[in-house]
């Protein structure tokens, strides 16, 4: 997944890389439009927790940020279909919702989510794609680990 033109690691949860990644979400919409208090509440968790990883060039800009929250399967699919607000836990969780992707490259944004999931096999990941005012179809929007499906499931 990583190239030579980038790598994809953990950011530490260092006012460095929360600068970086705040830097990086203000120049591209929709996380451009929002207040920065809706968006350093989720940064600094993310980062604190470890749940979130960075895309660094070779010069080590950071190009892409994906961070997620631990929620129930039932509480992300009403999520995603703007049915109800995303309920996040911290104990007795069975799904990640990839709640903030941000890439310059779209190159990029797959090997962040698939390095996510190879992080947590186990849970079923959801995510909404946003682009600016606009809400597109996502292609999938929730991805199954293939090592964990049986042969007769799907991925949505």
């Amino acid at each position: 997944m990583d190239s030579t033109e980038y790598r994809i690691e953990a950011l530490s949860g260092s006012f460095e890389a929360f600068g970086m990644v705040l830097d990086l979400l203000s120049r591209h919409p929709p996380f451009s439009d929002w207040p920065l208090s809706r968006l350093s509440k989720s940064i600094r968790t993310q980062l604190r927790q470890q749940r979130q990883l960075g895309a660094l060039s070779s010069s080590n800009e950071l190009i892409a940020y994906a961070g997620w929250t631990p929620t129930l399967q039932a509480s992300a699919e009403l999520w995603i279909e703007d049915r109800g607000p995303l309920k996040i836990l911290e104990r007795g969780h069975d799904a990640m919702a990839m709640t903030i992707v941000v890439s310059t490259r779209s190159s990029v944004t797959k090997a962040l989510m698939r390095r996510a999931r190879e992080l947590n096999p186990e849970m079923r990941w959801f995510f909404k794609r946003s682009y600016g005012g606009q809400l597109r179809a996502a292609r999938k929007a929730v991805l199954f680990d293939r090592s964990q499906r049986s042969d007769d499931s799907t991925e949505s």
